[in-house]
């Protein structure tokens, strides 16, 4: 009997729960030296990793959707010239890439304040209506720039026990998670398109009502409680995003 090229082979040890082509570009990704490289062939990669070539095509989709390879007609896949130069140019795909991405970035504190909560924020935190919260705001900024506006929401106890916390080299998730020992288990996401409000434009360095990313996140501790509403414009391609959907198996 034939064995199905998308089986796995010797040398290949692909981690179950996970799409084969999302490990493959991965692998490929960390092979990335931004040198303007050119990268093996669709046969070649097949052999390496054992898999077929329509597999091996939506491996190299991801990373051209990142912008760390391009395809050049009649001579092949080249990694662009920055590709693998900036190693906190990465994908999030989970929470622990956005706490990540605090330890990566540096954050420039803009305000700093106890405010009313809005309706939607005090459902989204379980607060009861016309209460107060600690609202923290800032820009964070890559070694290149400006690239995301944060404006977080936290319940009061949290917010006064972080008054103090210096909170330039870490995300506000993180500060929860080592100084109060509240591990951020779930976080629920929202993604829109935004033209650039004039004041969060200047202080990203663009046009006012420039195109960005606008996400609305909620982060929730283990136990299941809401611990921080955060509002967030991002400008476009710095930090590219990867969702990973599977399908439950059907039961017979």
């Amino acid at each position: 009997m034939s064995r199905h090229p998308d089986s796995g082979g010797v040398g290949v040890n692909y981690r179950p729960g996970i799409p084969r082509y999302l490990q493959i570009a991965d692998a490929i990704r960390q092979d990335l030296r931004g040198e303007g490289e050119r990268i093996p062939s669709e046969h070649a990669l097949c052999k390496r990793f054992k898999v077929s070539r329509p597999t091996i095509r939506q491996a190299l989709d991801v990373l051209v959707e990142e912008g760390l390879l391009y395809r050049h007609a009649g001579r092949g896949t080249f990694s662009t010239p920055s590709a693998g130069a900036d190693p906190k140019l990465r994908v999030i795909g989970s929470v622990g890439d956005m706490m990540a991405l605090g330890d990566e970035s540096w954050f420039k504190l803009v305000a700093r304040e106890i405010v009313p909560v809005p309706a939607n924020i005090a459902q989204a935190l379980r607060l009861p209506p016309r209460s107060s919260v600690y609202q923290i705001s800032g820009v964070r900024h890559a070694d290149n720039g400006p690239f995301q506006h944060v404006t977080a929401y936290v319940p009061l106890t949290i917010g006064t026990a972080l008054s103090d916390e210096d909170l330039s080299k870490t995300s506000l998730i993180g500060a929860i998670e080592r100084v109060l020992g509240v591990p951020i288990k779930l976080m629920e996401q929202v993604v829109d398109a935004a033209l650039a409000p004039r004041q969060i434009a200047e202080l990203l360095q663009v046009r006012s009502r420039s195109p960005l990313l606008l996400f609305e996140r909620t982060y929730f501790a283990a136990s299941g409680e809401p611990v921080e509403y955060a509002i967030t414009y991002q400008t476009p391609r710095r930090y590219p995003y990867r969702l990973v959907l599977s399908r439950a198996e059907r039961r017979s």
